[in-house]
């Protein structure tokens, strides 16, 4: 191979007229069509009892009116902590990854009226780092439960326009997830309230998380896999990799 052969010719540059490629640059992802899951499964760990009923989450399981409340969340990216080596070939300076790292998930939820969403985010976080005696008392001490016991599953699921249309509406589009493995709250930002114009009150929290899995063009949704020994058993009965089906709708936040 010659080395100009190695640069794009003529020929390659695209020069043809716009409806050629009309269809590609005629069909950008929106970014209001997604949905976060939150697919607990050890909430009844680390809620303590404290579950709040049908009434405060209008008939609804507080898993979903999260997610119909969550009105902003993140596609996450990744990113590789390098070394240097220097010498291997003469006069130049390499670089090689060592280490994966993955940046926070930040979601951001609309608060409802009967404080549901806060009760929550509160109370979990309570549990990782718990007072062991009255917290009134001025001894009052700390100390942090197993991880085990509180970190969680959550999905995000991108979809588009046309991902639900009936059968007879031609191409559409599938679904990409997000699955975020051994999730935990890191940071719950105060929300400030004050006289004047009303706004919605907004809540902002920042995650942690030891890894995420992806997958891109599929047709059913997912659902979570809540235990340690559910993900190795699901592993071994789908050598693939590819999510459970969860019968549960999708929608437009």
């Amino acid at each position: 191979m010659s080395e100009n052969s190695l640069f794009p010719r003529r020929s390659e540059i695209f020069k043809g007229d716009m409806a050629d490629v009309r269809d590609s640059i005629a069909r950008p992802s929106i970014d209001t069509f997604y949905q976060v899951n939150f697919s607990f499964g050890k909430y009844q760990t680390w809620l303590e009892g404290t579950i709040p009923d049908k009434r405060r989450t209008q008939a609804r399981d507080f898993q979903r009116k999260m997610s119909l409340l969550c009105t902003q969340a993140e596609i996450p990216g990744t990113q590789y902590q390098t070394s240097t080596a220097t010498g291997h070939h003469q006069g130049i300076v390499e670089e090689f990854p060592d280490f994966r790292s993955f940046p926070p998930l930040n979601l951001t939820f609309y608060c409802d009226a009967d404080m549901v969403i806060l009760e929550v985010l509160e109370t979990w976080m309570s549990y990782i780092n718990p007072i062991q005696t009255n917290q009134r008392q001025t001894n009052a001490y700390t100390r942090f439960n197993y991880p085990e016991d509180y970190k969680e599953i959550i999905h995000i699921t991108k979809f588009e326009r046309d991902t639900f249309i009936g059968p007879s509406g031609g191409y559409k589009s599938a679904l990409s997830s997000y699955e975020f493995v051994n999730i935990w709250p890191t940071n719950l930002t105060s929300m400030r309230v004050a006289y004047g114009d009303s706004n919605v009150l907004r809540c902002n929290i920042q995650f942690a998380y030891d890894r995420f899995f992806t997958r891109f063009n599929y047709d059913e949704t997912n659902q979570a896999v809540i235990t340690t020994s559910d993900l190795v058993n699901s592993s071994k009965d789908n050598p693939k990799g590819d999510f459970p089906k969860n019968e549960s709708n999708i929608y437009s936040v």
